[in-house]
């Protein structure tokens, strides 16, 4: 009987090879040895006593054309034919006919671009009883004060102190106030947005009025993870409560003023979510005017941005801004101001993406670009920014990828800047997302 006798063998030794700038692993390789008997193919796997001992001198892959021993029935192997053509360095692109280098980046980056313009599940929004709509058909109801009815002569309450309480405040601005609340009923935690103001005139009265509830009901058709949700509303008189949902991490500007300046991945991934909701915002024929620290607002988790505020929003009659459309309107805050908004120009989405450049200023250095904190007067702030011909000066050692987005948004024509969905292609975000994987 013919029969093939194999020789004990000691457990392969693992260690790193070095080449060039990476280190992979690499098995001792035992010789081979095949032998014709009786027709049959016998190989025999032996290492030396001294080998099993010590594993010192074990043979490497890079040894494995001039150790191995060929049969004359085997075509020799060579490392070249074993490791090189399956090494991970060789692009399956190198290999045959494709796209220029060029092509086949943008291509790439197309494609990151619009999985990144998927949004993530929006978690259910809470449910407040007393700020539910009435009719199905109705995206939000402004729940009419006891001193008024709805125009049914039905009576609807939502009444501070006994509907829900109103807790800290938040913040101010010109001409609002707001606050953390609780719903008795429920629990939930909101922020409360109250809005007051007198006019001279019943007129101008009745025009401020509409412009809220445009805001009101504007808000209640949005629907992203990075664009802060409305709850409810209630008015009464003059006076109205806008309730939105609670983002307990606070504001951007917050945490820039109690931690100092953001680490560079921290401001890659809170300016790409911006993009994220201001593209959503822009594809809906919607203009924030007044992007800022401020109004961004973060979670609890420090990681997951929603932009708020949009008190100074316009709502553009096309998807593309008409001329004259929006002009002369003085809206927003003056240090995050694009020069053409200033200058009392014509302007579209691009004075958003200025104002997105401004708030990487912002969370590069915790304060405002021009250096706006110490310029006490506003005509002179306003003067120095419609006056420049260039950005607002930029902060050093920046990487080079964040300084390249942050001049593309703070191009002082705004006829070269990019839209906000082109930006999400950029290098900065791309390469993270490559990273991430």
């Amino acid at each position: 009987m013919l029969c093939t006798q194999l020789c004990e063998t000691a457990p392969p030794q693992i260690s790193v090879l070095q080449t060039g700038d990476m280190a992979s692993p690499s098995v001792p390789v035992q010789r081979q040895t095949s032998s014709i008997v009786g027709g049959i193919l016998a190989t025999s796997t032996s290492g030396s006593s001294e080998d099993r001992k010590t594993g010192s001198d074990s043979l490497y892959v890079d040894d494995l054309s001039d150790s191995a021993i060929a049969s004359p029935y085997e075509k020799p192997v060579s490392f070249k034919d074993e490791v090189h053509l399956f090494s991970p360095r060789e692009s399956p692109a190198k290999t045959g006919d494709c796209h220029c280098k060029d092509e086949v980046e943008l291509e790439e980056a197309i494609a990151l671009a619009k999985a990144m313009e998927l949004s993530e599940e929006q978690s259910a929004l809470p449910h407040v009883p007393g700020l539910s709509a009435r009719r199905k058909e109705e995206t939000i109801t402004i729940h009419i004060q006891a001193d008024q009815t709805d125009g049914n002569g039905d009576e609807i309450e939502y009444i501070e102190n006994i509907h829900w309480r109103r807790g800290m405040m938040l913040g101010t601005g010109a001409f609002s106030t707001c606050y953390q609340c609780r719903d008795v009923k429920t629990g939930i935690i909101m922020a409360v947005k109250q809005i007051s103001f007198c006019r001279n005139s019943e007129s101008e009265q009745d025009s401020i009025c509409n412009a809220v509830i445009d805001e009101i009901r504007m808000m209640a058709t949005l629907d992203h993870s990075n664009i802060v949700r409305i709850l409810g509303a209630t008015q009464t008189g003059a006076h109205f409560n806008m309730f939105v949902e609670w983002m307990p991490g606070g504001s951007v500007s917050h945490l820039l003023e109690k931690y100092g300046a953001f680490s560079a991945p921290v401001i890659t991934s809170y300016t790409q979510q911006v993009f994220k909701g201001l593209a959503y915002l822009h594809d809906h024929q919607i203009l924030h005017r007044d992007m800022k620290g401020a109004n961004l607002l973060v979670d609890s988790t420090g990681k997951h941005l929603r932009i708020g505020d949009f008190g100074a929003c316009a709502q553009l009659a096309s998807s593309m801004t008409g001329a004259g459309e929006l002009k002369g309107q003085l809206l927003g805050t003056i240090a995050f101001m694009a020069p053409e908004v200033l200058r009392g120009e014509h302007y579209g989405r691009a004075c958003d993406v200025w104002s997105v450049g401004c708030v990487i200023i912002e969370m590069v250095t915790t304060k405002p670009p021009w250096n706006a904190s110490n310029v006490s007067n506003h005509l002179k702030l306003i003067f120095m920014i419609a006056s420049a011909n260039d950005s607002p000066p930029i902060p050093e050692n920046l990487p080079p990828a964040i300084k390249d987005l942050m001049l593309r948004c703070l191009e002082p024509d705004s006829k070269n800047r990019p839209p906000a969905k082109e930006l999400l292609s950029h290098p900065l975000f791309t390469r993270s997302a490559h990273m991430r994987r």
